[in-house]
């Protein structure tokens, strides 16, 4: 048997539980039938019969469910993974069975892609993978594709940030490929063909092109898309065959209103006055009179009680809802659940299968048999409200992570990092109370103890953080929130640790930050201000080992200089300093480009980080960002007030501070944030791209190089805005820059593009 086609059907379906707690997601039901047999008709669509299905978890419910294919008109092969390999090793597995040009498809999307002029383009580019991609408004969940005029790929962003988003075409998961490919695929770890295989070609510069499909795709990866996939179908969007209509064994009182587009399965019932709306109802459900179904997909054996509402929800099979309850928009409750009489469940709400909610209660939070909920991460970190929830978060890191040392610290919230530290002891993890300290301090400290991750408490947040003080990547994060739904803690250990109490930790942090010449005094006088008293007394201390005797503290109220003086106003998390000269505080640009120069003189490189003026070119060539001790450093200092404080400290000791401005390049920037909405973000990004001719790169948003300056354009990640960085050696023309580009992206969101860019 020769296979035409693979079908990834291994996925468990975390962010979609409690749907997939009794199933894999290849199972869950569009419209009655499991969405892997979506995938089925498509490939028998266009002529593939024999097709490979791979497995991991819940194996044997897939086998049951479609057996080898024959009463669906295809020939099914399956390859069971016995612990996960990755997308592209559990394709691999298939190897002896593809001998010719192959498809792979995921289980769990629903998709009418035209496969057949799918086919036709890769042979006709003569491609060794073609990935197939799919225009969508907001690609942030999706793995992003660039590619040039010829339809070769030349970029990946794995679910990039807003600033990141400079096309929207997505990896839809759907690949054409050449048998020879599998030789690329290592034989050991978990590669995966978004993010490991196809980027490897690319570097190699193997034929690898991307074809834009048209017709319907969505990835049912949470409730909403699964809902958004059911409505669909309904709609006739998806040209597939599916159900529809009432079937002719259910029973509906005359009374009834049913307002299409619905699907009512096999032996269900519809009482008097009953109203459904665009919702599927699965065979034997019972709704009863008075109630009401909008918006909501109802499996088998479901039952809606008299006068209850269902709206915008999953009800999975066998779920009751009693006698007036209401189930609100975005909730989703495991198979066997109940809802008691004149309950509310409020948005979002999701019942873990078998659970039970008491009659009369307003529910808005989860109701689960553990706090194992995924994350709520905003700017601020993740959300903590409860003793359980930092354990799990906690324990979530240690298990993605892998750690086995790991610093702990806090603003003020001492009992939260007391939970933290406990939690990591409890999991085998060797934890190091650092105390009350800033969060700056803290990272630096992760860097010179040798530790491996560290995690800040501050307010009702957690922050967490890696070697190097380098906080978690989006793809970290993403794997906690997984963890933290399947109720997994850190790996087992034989025995818990001792949380310890770090001994000086102030000491470690003062000699990393002020490990200057101690032997030359200082040029001229200096003024610390700050509100914090604890950051006042920290900054004195750092500065007698430069050593300063000449130094005066003060309030950021009293931030003003006396005669010969040279000041610095921190911020009271001490993330930021000011630096005051004597007429006027230096610009935020100058005094970055004052702290570049310096890092240049103790590391001999500059590293392109965020935030950084093109003008520090002129002091020494960008280096391309790295996880190195020297770009470490250089990033630790741009997040620290007081270590910046010390780096131009011990400057001051070759001259006064107008004398270190003077060997500075002169630039101006200028900045506007322009307001959009997250749909604009990535529209504003990639047709600037398809735009512009001038010299531009790719990164934290888009850097286009002008004659006489650079603009940067970058969407903020939480705020519904655009920020345009002009930045140039006159003012007037960082102005202009803004100007110019604020007129391109305001004529962009209102679809009103004129000319190419110059």
């Amino acid at each position: 048997m020769s296979l035409q086609a693979i079908i990834m059907a291994g996925g468990e379906g975390v962010r979609l539980r409690p749907l997939t707690m009794h199933r894999p997601k290849p199972l869950v039901p569009l419209l009655g039938k499991p969405v892997m047999g979506y995938a089925i008709d498509l490939l028998k669509k266009h002529g593939m019969h024999e097709i490979g299905v791979t497995l991991w978890y819940q194996p044997q419910k897939i086998r049951r469910c479609f057996g080898r294919g024959e009463n669906l008109g295809v020939q099914l092969r399956y390859y069971e993974e016995r612990q996960p390999l990755g997308t592209a090793g559990s394709v691999k597995m298939a190897k002896k069975q593809l001998r010719n040009t192959f498809f792979v498809l995921s289980g769990d999307g629903l998709t009418d892609c035209d496969l057949s002029s799918a086919l036709q383009f890769h042979q006709e580019k003569k491609a060794l993978a073609t990935l197939v991609l799919k225009r969508v408004s907001v690609p942030l969940p999706y793995g992003v594709v660039l590619t040039d005029r010829e339809n070769r790929v030349t970029r990946f962003i794995e679910k990039p940030s807003w600033s990141q988003v400079f096309s929207d075409l997505v990896n839809t998961g759907i690949y054409i490929l050449e048998p020879e490919i599998l030789d690329y695929i290592p034989e050991e770890g978990m590669p995966d063909f978004g993010k490991d295989i196809f980027p490897a070609l690319l570097a190699g510069g193997l034929p690898l092109y991307g074809y834009e499909m048209e017709g319907y795709w969505c990835d049912v990866g949470d409730q909403k898309a699964y809902l958004t996939a059911q409505m669909d179908l309904l709609a006739g969007r998806v040209q597939l065959p599916h159900a529809e209509g009432i079937h002719e064994t259910a029973q509906i009182h005359p009374s009834a209103r049913i307002e299409d587009p619905c699907l009512i399965g096999a032996h269900a019932s519809v009482g008097p006055g009953a109203v459904i709306h665009n919702a599927v109802i699965g065979e034997n459900c019972r709704i009863e009179a008075g109630a009401t179904v909008e918006g909501s997909c109802l499996w088998s054996e479901a039952q809606v009680r008299e006068k209850a509402r269902v709206m915008g929800s999953v009800l999975c099979e066998g779920v009751i809802v009693r006698r007036g309850a209401e189930i609100s928009d975005g909730c989703a409750l495991g198979d066997r659940a109940s809802v008691g009489s004149y309950a509310l469940l409020r948005p979002g709400v999701r019942v873990w299968p078998h659970m039970k909610t008491a009659s009369g209660a307003v529910i808005s939070q989860n109701v689960t048999e553990n706090d194992d909920t995924a994350a709520v991460w905003t700017h601020q970190g993740a959300e903590c409200d409860s003793a359980e929830r930092v354990c799990a978060l906690c324990g979530a890191f240690a298990r993605v992570t892998g750690i086995h040392r790991v610093l702990t610290a806090h603003s003020g919230t001492q009992a939260m990092e007391c939970l933290a530290s406990g939690a990591f002891s409890a999991a085998g993890v060797r934890a190091m109370s650092c105390g009350e300290m800033t969060e700056p301090m803290l990272r630096m400290l992760i860097d010179r103890t040798g530790a491996e991750g560290g995690v800040y408490a501050a307010g009702q947040h957690l922050r967490f953080y890696l070697t190097h003080g380098r906080p978690l990547s989006s793809k970290q994060r993403t794997a906690m929130d997984a963890c933290m739904l399947r109720q997994e803690g850190a790996s087992s250990f034989t025995r818990a640790e001792k949380t310890v109490l770090l001994s000086g930790a102030e000491e470690i942090y003062l000699h990393a930050i002020a490990a200057g010449d101690g032997r030359r005094s200082l040029f001229s006088p200096l003024a610390v201000f700050c509100d914090s008293a604890r950051l006042r007394h920290l900054a004195l201390d750092a500065l007698r080992r430069l050593p300063a005797r000449d130094v005066r503290c003060g309030t950021a109220a009293e931030a003003a200089l006396r005669p010969g003086e040279t000041g610095f106003l921190l911020s009271e998390t001490g993330e930021d300093m000011t630096l005051l000269g004597q007429d006027q505080p230096v610009s935020k640009e100058q005094k970055t480009l004052l702290i570049l120069l310096l890092c240049k003189q103790e590391h001999e490189k500059i590293y392109d980080l965020s935030g950084v003026p093109r003008a520090a070119e002129a002091i020494a060539p960008l280096m391309l960002p790295d996880e190195s001790e020297a770009c470490a450093f250089q990033n630790l200092v741009m997040q620290d007030g007081l270590a910046q404080m010390m780096l131009i400290g011990e400057a001051l000791k070759t001259g006064p501070l107008d004398s270190l401005l003077r060997r500075l390049p002169e630039t101006h920037i200028t900045v506007r944030d322009i307001a959009c909405t997250n749909g604009e973000k990535g529209k504003i990004l990639h047709a600037l791209c398809d735009q512009i001719t001038l010299p531009h790169t790719l990164g934290d948003g888009l850097r286009i190089r002008h004659a006489d300056g650079y603009a940067t354009i970058v969407p903020d990640a939480y705020l519904g805005s655009v920020r345009i960085t002009g930045e140039a050696q006159k003012s007037e023309f960082a102005q202009e820059l803004c100007d110019f580009y604020q007129t391109r992206i305001k004529n962009i969101t209102n679809e009103k593009q004129s000319a190419s860019l110059p």
